[in-house]
């Protein structure tokens, strides 16, 4: 469902940015099906009327809250609007509404209100039937008669304990209470092969119908300008993130004059790239903010001029701190610039900016400033190899496509300026390789490929003569010398117009670690440029059809069912055949995945067994033509052995009363790990460094814990009469230990919460239609 939706929309050239609400939104509400697996109330299951209504009208309103705040949680909003319509959807696919001759949308639906005459629980409301003569006439006549609202009992644990005697089940093969009375088919319609199949293509359309009425409502309530917002018709954001401790001192005029001359780049008239607002988030110890959330140019560049040093010193500083803040209200595809010449303190939020990053599909460069004077000499001692040995933050950086540069800003300033224009637009990745010693690689530039820009970074000074130490051979056999386009101390930027397409080699010998990257940058909204994504993608197995989502954790250590599931649009002919490599940061290949059979909707689809090692997905395509078509994704994605689940989502908190939330840590490895957990939320319930604790897993093992929450000191705190009817937060449960190898484990889980202050109304109104 998730990739025929993203494929449709590439083939009816649905604006980018629309392109990846779309996909959000979809993403958000296909989720709900493994998040909120057994939550009866998120699929109107169990004859869970109130609890369902009483859930999408929580949800619309936290859409409506987000979308006129002023933090402009847009991001939220569009996932909010998507649970809540997977729940809308299945009202119409698991109760009767239909079969009762329903053909318009429940307009109760929202409003948190009585939906219909519900069935009594003392009432039976479907009959036995194990025949399929009889499985779309399962329900009684009393229910018709009455015009009772129903829906199906779902269990998966054999007995089906959830279901009273003489009720209907949902069905399906994971349905188990298909095996108590009343017994036999159910009568969900999810597809046209359920049990109550027939019913299907009615359903959907009035789902369809329903959907539009929300969306329809939504744009009324909240306005033009919010409304195209929350569709995608505004850019992505443009963040910078900058350190103003003491230790910056030397060189915060240098590092501001940096930041204020990206800035002047995209007030240019002819400049391609337009952010739909800017974002500074400054950074100390121990504080950090306040955000600056503006799209006027000038007002922003002010407050960059404003910014002051205090505190701190030359020590580890609240970086995630900023970068998190400048998370929670960027938009989708954002580019984070940070300033810092320290490394970070506040290493227990880095799972969660990760999280947040990676679903916002935003990249971070991370720039490290080297303090030294104008003749080059250090004013304070360093190691040389601090900037990219994962202490202060390289991994992140270069996990959600990103990098972590030096930055000597006596030097640096109009090449820096130069690497960041570069990076604001969008590139498609043909090769990246970090490492050391001898390297050669090839790579494959097709026949639409008029440009392609090359990025060189070191955690060591870089000379003018580099490059000579790299050969570039083209498909002729020539060896090519890219035009130097920029130097900084730590980078060099490159670029060759007009390559010629075919099989290129790059070889490297270079006693140090560097990181090479070569790209296709797209400047313009009408690029002809073909783009490929892989996502690493799960089953959804409520679903019985082949339904799937992307993951949003870290996968683990030869976890076997996930797939690839890979999308091009710009084509220039139809897929003949398809390769996918999972490659190290070396640009390794560590295995190969070949198909020759292509989805009708155009899509490759590809198990995978996820190796113990940080990899990247690279896609070869052949087209009909014979042209081959090749795309490395940014993301580098690092495999665990440690995971977290959290059971009975979603939750809703309310006044006078403690919520449990049940969680698993697991542990896969062959050895007994100590693992570190800390829990922060958006609301910050726990304060503003969360909860944290440690745990002793066996190999091969888990174990489980509670965590009580109780808001009412949350609640006094905030003073209640200030909070809207329904407060919504998301929580991030961050875990992390070192395994006997010294290598770091990490995983995350994210679950959204619902402050709910408000009692709804639950009197039938006197119509529903």
């Amino acid at each position: 469902m998730f990739n025929q939706i993203q494929q449709e929309s590439r083939r009816l050239s649905i604006n980018s940015a629309l392109r990846s609400v779309i996909d959000l939104v979809c993403t958000s509400n296909i989720l709900v099906n493994s998040e909120e697996f057994t939550s009866s109330s998120s699929h109107f299951d169990n004859e869970a009327f109130t609890e369902g209504s009483i859930l999408i009208a929580n949800r619309l309103v936290d859409v409506q809250t987000k979308l006129v705040s002023d933090s402009l949680s847009v991001i939220d909003a569009r996932q909010s609007f998507g649970q809540a319509m997977h729940t809308l959807q299945d009202f119409y696919a698991h109760s009767n509404w239909v079969e009762l001759g329903r053909q318009v949308p429940n307009q109760a639906i929202g409003t948190g209100t009585t939906l219909g005459l519900y069935a009594p629980q003392y009432l039976d409301t479907c009959s036995n039937c194990t025949e399929q003569s009889c499985a779309e006439r399962n329900i009684l006549s009393e229910i018709y008669s009455g015009q009772y609202l129903t829906s199906g009992y779902f269990d998966i644990y054999p007995g089906g304990s959830s279901k009273p005697k003489g009720k209907c089940s949902h069905g399906g093969l994971l349905d188990m209470t298909t095996q108590t009375d009343a017994v036999g088919f159910g009568i969900n319609k999810d597809n046209e092969i359920s049990d109550h199949g027939s019913f299907h293509i009615i359903a959907a359309k009035i789902a369809l119908m329903a959907t539009i009425q929300q969306l329809e409502s939504l744009w009324s309530t909240v306005g033009n300008d919010t409304f195209g917002r929350f569709l995608g018709f505004h850019s992505s954001s443009l963040v910078i993130a900058i350190d103003t401790t003491g230790s910056m001192s030397p060189v915060i005029e240098l590092v501001k004059t940096v930041a204020i001359g990206i800035i002047e780049f995209t007030r240019d008239e002819n400049s391609l790239f337009r952010p739909a607002n800017y974002i500074l988030s400054p950074f100390n110890d121990p504080k950090w903010g306040p955000l600056t959330i503006t799209t006027d140019v000038q007002f922003f560049i002010d407050k960059i001029k404003n910014l002051t040093v205090d505190g701190g010193g030359d020590e580890p500083e609240l970086y995630y701190h900023g970068l998190n803040e400048a998370l929670q209200v960027c938009e989708m595809n954002s580019i984070i610039y940070t300033f810092t010449d320290a490394p970070a303190k506040d290493a227990y939020l880095r799972s969660k900016v990760f999280a947040r990053a990676t679903e916002l599909k935003s990249r971070i460069f991370s720039f490290y400033v080297r303090s030294t004077s104008t003749s080059g000499k250090s004013l304070r001692r360093r190691d040389e190899d601090e900037i990219l040995d994962g202490s202060v933050d390289d991994d992140l950086a270069t996990a959600t496509g990103g990098s972590t540069i030096g930055l000597n800003p006596y030097r640096d300033i109009n090449a820096t300026t130069t690497f960041v224009i570069r990076h604001l637009f969008p590139q498609h990745l043909l090769l990246s390789i970090t490492g050391s010693g001898m390297i050669n690689r090839t790579f494959t530039v097709d026949v639409n490929i008029t440009r392609i820009e090359i990025d060189l970074t070191s955690s060591r000074a870089l000379f003018t003569s580099t490059f000579d130490s790299f050969h570039l051979i083209d498909p002729n056999g020539v060896s090519i010398t890219p035009v130097l386009v920029a130097a900084g101390t730590y980078f060099q930027l490159y670029i060759i117009e007009n390559p010629c397409f075919g099989l290129w080699h790059l070889l490297s010998n270079q006693s140090y670690s560097h990181t090479v990257g070569i790209t296709i940058p797209e400047t313009s909204n009408t690029s002809t440029v073909t783009a490929c994504h892989t996502t690493l993608s799960q089953r959804i197995i409520r679903e019985s059809n082949n339904a799937y989502g992307p993951l949003l954790i870290a996968p683990t250590i030869n976890q076997s069912d996930l797939v690839l599931i890979t999308s091009c649009n710009n084509l220039r002919s139809s897929i003949q055949s398809a390769t996918i490599e999972l490659v190290n940061k070396r640009g390794e290949t560590i295995s190969v995945l070949h198909t020759s059979n292509i989805t009708t909707t155009g899509s490759i689809i590809l198990p995978v067994i996820i190796p113990d090692t940080d990899f990247r997905m690279l896609t070869k395509i052949k087209l009909t033509d014979n042209f081959i078509i090749e795309r490395q994704s940014n993301a580098l994605i690092s495999p665990t052995s440690i995971l977290i689940s959290i059971t009975n989502q979603p939750y809703t908190f309310t006044n006078n009363s403690i919520t449990p939330i049940t969680f698993t840590i697991y542990n896969q490895a062959q050895e007994t790990l100590s693992i570190h957990m800390c829990v922060l939320d958006t609301l910050q319930l726990f304060g503003i460094n969360g909860t944290c604790q440690k745990y002793t897993v066996s190999n091969m093992s888990f174990i489980h814990d509670t965590l009580n929450i109780d808001i009412s000191t949350w609640l006094e705190e905030n003073n209640t009469s200030n909070i809207s009817d329904v407060t919504s937060g998301s929580m991030t449960f961050a875990i992390s230990s070192t395994n006997n190898i010294g290598k770091v484990l990490k995983n995350h889980n994210k679950i959204s919460f619902y402050i709910q202050t408000r009692e709804y109304n639950h009197i039938s109104p006197e119509t529903i239609e």
